[in-house]
């Protein structure tokens, strides 16, 4: 009665809220649904995806698609969380060789690089895209809270933690 539920159901949970903390501080709902605090969701789908992944495609255009949008609500010009979260997804795949462990840490660690990474392209793009006054800071401080979260949300973006390891490429 008390039945797992599938992996498709729960990335199809883990979209739906990587499109929910896109599309939710875009709408007149308050401070607490800004980023920061609201965390890049799509962050742990471009990670998760990216360690267990075996379509090749369908992750990376998703997130182009969650990019997009983030673009076009956030008001910024197009194409820089377009960057910032296929960064996240090549960064993902590297740490999915790297922390392979099956136990939590490494996967935490690897997901908190990961999103360290991201910060790292978006100071490199930010003076490109906006301007020289373009700070990173808010953004940094979502990957950092989206860091912290990451424990609690991993399973609905990876299966269990051995099958982490067998979703990266050696």
């Amino acid at each position: 009665m008390n039945e797992p539920l599938s992996r498709a159901v729960l990335r199809g949970w883990g979209f739906a809220l990587a499109l929910a903390s896109v599309t939710l501080p875009a709408l007149p709902l308050g401070p607490l649904f800004a980023q920061p605090p609201l965390p890049l969701a799509a962050l742990w789908a471009a990670y998760g995806w990216a360690a267990e992944d075996k379509s090749g495609w369908q992750s990376p255009v998703l997130l182009a698609g969650l990019g997009l949008l983030h673009d076009q609500l956030a008001g910024g010009p197009y194409g820089l969380f377009v960057t910032l979260y296929l960064s996240a997804y090549l960064a993902g795949r590297v740490a999915a060789v790297a922390m392979s462990a099956p136990n939590l840490l490494p996967l935490w660690g690897g997901f908190a690089l990961t999103a360290a990474a991201t910060i790292g392209v978006a100071w490199l793009l930010a003076p490109i895209a906006i301007g020289s006054g373009a700070s990173v800071r808010l953004y940094a401080e979502a990957a950092a809270i989206t860091a912290l979260l990451f424990p609690l949300v991993r399973p609905l973006y990876m299966g269990e933690v051995t099958r982490f390891r067998t979703g990266a490429r050696r």
